[in-house]
């Protein structure tokens, strides 16, 4: 519950209050509670204090009020990327059930039975025209998505362009659904036995953006998902870039045989370094000093790199350690240093830049699996799971959308995603015979104006 500034009330609220002076209004999932209060002298702590008392819930008579701002932002976004248009082409009797579960997923993450409560709050049903989906039908929908893989692939077949560098990576979403052949058991982070699945993951390198996945069984060997996932998207040029975690001799080599291209880590005591080579190329990477090499190791080409602040850093604690009198084993010559391998020519600092890359799609596994609560699925059977999932790839999608679009107008340091939405869904239409807009914040319009989505924003339907 939030305290509404009274700048920031709703013209039918100030009517109602008229005159009435120490009033407070509270918000709670759009409803609205009336507070009077009254400044009294505390004699034991001597200083005043509030004396707060509840008067009841203010309801709008003949009219309701609805969460715009947000709605129209997402759904301009969307538009603007041709998302609706290719949902429109792929599902042309879902495409609006999608993409209310995805916007959801994205403001407000809710199990399915909450979601058409959530949408009564917003203008999604003037919008849409679509009536406020109730769990059950939102579960059949979803049920049909899912078993209709083939339209979701040429869904994403077409977010990919010519010419882009696609990385890979995995992971695995872990879920208490039942009857779900996806599901097998697996460890989490935490070292406990759950039921798994698997999920693949490609990344636009160029336009920092997610635009396919596929998920396996939790029992599917990495290298199987990597080539099932080539083969789908022949032609395509896909990068395969991990951690450490993944280093096996064995999987280069079935990844070189397969022609898989890999940019991949090598741990710091494999032969194939070469600890003294010289280092002639230097280049700067987000305000650090990086030193190269590269070289060719029959099939494969080593990169070495000698990270300055890196070398600093782990050089200064091996000595603070042994000043301290703790047994510690380190080799100077490994300070700073990180090797890279892979069956592929590139110029060293591109090599480098792209294994930086490797964050974003960590990133976007944890904003798939924690912020949009891909890792809870409110689902049991595996044709609504595949659905579940497919349309939480796409809430996936728009909130890089949000976010690129915040980076691309340089205030991603200082408002997120999360920041923006809520700032964003301030803005209300307040609904009678013809809807109009109730007053903006002042914050809100500052924001809206220095994004340009102002007139976005504020555009209401036509009554």
């Amino acid at each position: 519950m939030r305290t509404i500034p009274k700048s920031e009330w709703p013209s039918w609220i100030k009517e109602r209050v008229g005159k009435q002076k120490n009033i407070e209004v509270k918000e709670k999932n759009g409803n609205f509670y009336l507070y009077k209060y009254r400044n009294v002298w505390d004699r034991k702590k001597k200083r005043p204090k509030k004396e707060v008392k509840y008067l009841g819930v203010i309801k709008r008579v003949g009219g309701r009020i609805y969460e715009h701002g947000h709605i129209m932002f997402l759904l301009w976004l969307c538009s603007l990327f041709g998302i609706d248009k290719k949902l429109k082409t792929h599902f042309p009797d879902e495409w609006k059930e999608i993409l209310i579960f995805s916007m959801n997923r994205v403001i407000h993450p809710s199990p399915l039975k909450r979601i058409g409560s959530w949408m009564e709050r917003t203008s999604l049903c003037k919008l849409l025209e679509i009536n406020a989906l109730s769990g059950k039908r939102l579960s059949k929908v979803l049920a049909k998505v899912g078993m209709n893989i083939r339209s979701q692939r040429a869904f994403m077949k077409e977010l990919i362009k010519d010419g882009e560098i696609l990385i890979y990576d995995g992971s695995v979403i872990f879920s208490t659904s039942a009857h779900n052949r996806l599901l097998e058991i697996g460890y989490n982070k935490d070292k406990l036995l759950l039921p798994k699945v698997n999920i693949a993951l490609l990344f636009s390198k160029n336009r920092n953006l997610p635009i396919y996945f596929r998920i396996f069984f939790g029992s599917v060997h990495e290298i199987k998902s990597i080539e099932a996932v080539k083969k789908e998207i022949e032609g395509r040029n896909i990068l395969f870039i991990g951690d450490k975690a993944l280093y096996k001799n064995q999987l280069y080599a079935e990844m070189n045989e397969r022609g898989i291209d890999f940019l991949l880590p090598l741990p710091r005591d494999d032969k194939r370094i070469r600890y003294n080579a010289k280092m002639k190329r230097v280049f700067e990477y987000r305000e650090r000093i990086i030193k190269s090499t590269s070289y060719y190791v029959k099939p494969y080409y080593v990169y070495l790199f000698e990270d300055q602040y890196l070398k600093y850093v782990e050089t200064s604690e091996y000595y603070k350690l042994k000043l301290s009198g703790k047994d510690v084993e380190f080799k100077e010559r490994w300070a700073g240093k990180i090797a890279l391998l892979s069956n592929k020519k590139f110029d060293e600092k591109e090599a480098y830049v792209l294994w930086k890359t490797r964050d974003r799609i960590e990133k976007t596994f944890n904003v798939l699996q924690n912020f949009l609560e891909t890792d809870k699925p409110y689902v049991s059977r595996e044709d609504v799971f595949r659905g579940y999932i497919f349309s939480s790839f796409l809430s996936l999608i728009i909130y890089y959308l949000v976010l690129n679009f915040l980076k691309k107008h340089k205030v991603n340091d200082k408002i997120s995603v999360e920041d923006v939405l809520f700032e964003f869904s301030k803005v209300m239409v307040e609904e009678e015979k013809i809807p109009y807009l109730s007053e903006i914040p002042a914050k809100v319009e500052r924001l809206a104006k220095k994004l340009n989505v102002y007139n976005i924003i504020t555009k209401i339907w036509e009554s």
